[in-house]
């Protein structure tokens, strides 16, 4: 069976080996499914379902297809500017030589925009009360964890805004708060991406956005912290995620929340929220929690 690839993330594209590669199935979906290559994750969906910033699109018969075809474990082979999946009843082959390449990279915002963002946003994901609808807790330790993040964004703007003095120990003590609220998510959960970690995507999208290269010396920490934490501390798919979002990337679904955002109209923030928040059974409103937080929102 041959498929077409309709569209890749240039994620993918600036990190796949170009020469051959072999490798196997990692997990499956109803509708998708992970292939691992030299330590890279590379998503297969649909392409009615939003782009992962680790992944390519198919049709969506042809996704669905794959998923009934294709078990953990099955040989993989990149060769030729193709993808092979070796299932048990048939070989399906993923031609990537016409493939539609999609910026997934996190835009940052002009200082300008940002005026009355954190409103915007605070209206809009108050209507979803998200602690009711995270996979984690809402306890004081969640809570804590989710100010901490907050308090560092305020403080990160702080400093590259130039309006307000901030302490060296001021700086320091935010940093502290981070390192404690990532020691505190990193992991904490269930399913291939826990609640802890997608809080955390959430915040380093909402994060990037806002300082982009501003502030890096403060801001830039969150990552290191992640990217210095995250081995052997959640699942290989959550790691993958977390290390693309360290980089600056987002899934598809995210890059239109902020292009929502960007427009500074409600109904159309609200529409793009509420497709984030259908994402997996917790996901979408773990992530939009700590999305909420990079714009000191405590919802």
């Amino acid at each position: 069976m041959k498929l077409d690839a309709l569209s890749i993330s240039d994620y993918v594209v600036s990190e796949r080996d170009s020469h051959v590669a072999t490798g196997s199935v990692h997990s499956v979906f109803r509708t998708s499914l992970n292939v691992g290559f030299n330590g890279f994750l590379l998503h297969i969906g649909s392409a009615d379902s939003s782009l992962s910033c680790l992944g390519l699109t198919v049709e969506p018969e042809g996704a669905s297809h794959l998923s009934r075809l294709m078990s953990p474990g099955d040989l993989v082979s990149f060769r030729n500017g193709a993808l092979r999946l070796y299932g048990r009843a048939d070989v399906v082959e993923i031609d990537l030589s016409t493939v539609e390449v999609l910026g997934t990279a996190v835009p940052t915002s002009c200082p300008e925009r940002l005026e009355g963002m954190d409103i915007l946003v605070s209206r809009c994901m108050s209507d979803f009360d998200l602690p009711a609808r995270i996979g984690l807790p809402w306890d004081a330790r969640a809570s804590r964890s989710l100010a901490d993040l907050a308090r560092f964004s305020a403080v990160s703007r702080a400093m590259w805004e130039g309006g307000t003095s901030v302490s060296p120990e001021r700086a320091e003590a935010a940093r502290r708060g981070m390192r404690s609220a990532v020691g505190y998510l990193l992991g904490r959960g269930l399913g291939l991406t826990p609640s802890g970690d997608d809080v955390l995507m959430g915040f380093g999208t909402g994060l990037r956005y806002i300082h982009g290269g501003r502030a890096a010396l403060q801001t830039e920490r969150f990552f290191e912290e992640v990217v210095r934490s995250v081995p052997g501390k959640t699942t290989a798919v959550s790691e993958a995620y977390l290390r693309a979002m360290c980089d600056g990337h987002a899934n598809g679904d995210y890059i239109s929340l902020l292009g929502a955002l960007e427009s500074c109209h409600h109904e159309a923030l609200a529409s793009e929220a509420g497709r984030v928040l259908s994402v997996g059974h917790t996901s979408g409103a773990d992530s939009l929690l700590g999305f909420s937080a990079a714009f000191c929102c405590l919802v």
